[in-house]
């Protein structure tokens, strides 16, 4: 917080607005003479903001710490050596939609990303912010995928390796370590790697790739969206959302659905007759009676109906029994 105008320690003329502009992006200093001046303003508001700076420093020094443990794994290479180390990891197994994709970035020594972390814990609008930044910064950043087909054909996880390959092979660098999130190596790789439990919190180079997978794939997805509007891509990116299985339901699967994934694969002929007919049933219930003769249909056919259907029912049973129990009437 150090000022060279010295006249900056006598606050007695100024009023709160004109300090807290004065020590704007500032960082307490013990000894400093403007923070001893702060600290012992007579006014409250004065000393309020002394605390917020206070406050803030620690945040900061906090932030910095963190990030200095983020780069623990890379140091200890680069002590033994070894300079070029990639993270890797990708975004994309889960969803019912659309290719798995993976990142792979090379930081760095020096390289500071404020509020660098998993891509699952930052907002949209942070990752795009990331997702610029590692561009400018980073040494390399490589970007592989598995397509919808290809994960159908060799399944999810041999499909996630293929593009963590594949994205480590377009870093345009050999990197001499890769540094991988979760427990699986890539087999048959030609770089030496290891694997880092929850590596996306863990080691800067891998949550740099989990942000540059993930903002690659939600951009592709949101492009799908409008190539095969209604099954609101754009908001769940492909994962198993109830709008989205809502959607399968009504639609069927769509060029780019996984099939292999036995909840796209069940939803491939939309809903069965037994669904709608016992569907139909619980809405029709005028009483608690009819609508439990009609529960007990459900339960009776369960083994006749997909898992997707059996669970829909039970939500609308219980659905309609509130209802019915306030004296709403069916639910038609």
């Amino acid at each position: 917080m150090t000022r060279e105008n010295e006249q900056s320690t006598d606050l007695s003329s100024m009023n709160i607005s004109d300090i807290k502009t004065l020590v704007e992006g500032a960082k307490p200093e013990t000894g400093d003479p403007l923070w001893r001046a702060l600290e012992s303003d007579p006014r409250k508001g004065v000393r309020d903001i002394a605390a917020r700076l206070l406050r803030a420093g620690k945040r900061e020094a906090r932030e910095l710490r963190r990030l200095s443990e983020l780069r623990r794994h890379e140091r200890k290479l680069w002590d033994e050596g070894v300079e070029l180390v990639a993270g890797v990891d990708e975004a994309g197994r889960g969803p019912l939609a659309g290719p798995v994709v993976a990142g792979a970035v090379v930081l760095p020594h020096d390289c500071v990303l404020p509020g660098l972390n998993d891509s699952k814990k930052l907002t949209a609008e942070r990752r795009e912010e990331l997702f610029a930044l590692i561009h400018e910064n980073a040494v390399a950043v490589g970007v592989g995928s598995a397509s919808h087909a290809v994960i159908d054909e060799v399944n999810i996880l041999h499909a996630t390796l293929g593009a963590m390959a594949d994205a480590v092979g377009g870093l345009g660098v050999d990197p001499e370590h890769v540094l991988i999130d979760g427990g699986q190596e890539v087999p048959g790789a030609p770089w030496p790697q290891s694997t880092i439990h929850q590596g996306d919190q863990r080691s800067a180079p891998i949550a740099a790739a989990s942000i540059v997978a993930k903002v690659t794939r939600d951009r592709l997805m949101v492009e799908m969206d409008e190539v095969y509007p209604g099954y609101g891509f754009a908001r769940h990116k492909g994962y198993g959302t109830e709008e989205h299985i809502s959607a399968l339901t009504r639609l069927g699967p769509c060029p780019i659905h996984r099939m292999s994934f036995h909840v796209v694969e069940e939803s491939s002929a939309g809903p069965s007759g037994l669904y709608r007919k016992l569907r139909s049933a619980l809405m029709d219930a005028s009483d608690i009676e009819t609508l439990e003769l009609a529960g007990k249909g459900v339960s009776m056919q369960k083994d006749e109906l997909a898992p997707f259907e059996l669970g829909k029912l039970r939500k609308l049973y219980k659905r309609c029994y509130v209802r019915l129990a306030s004296g709403l009437g069916p639910s038609r």
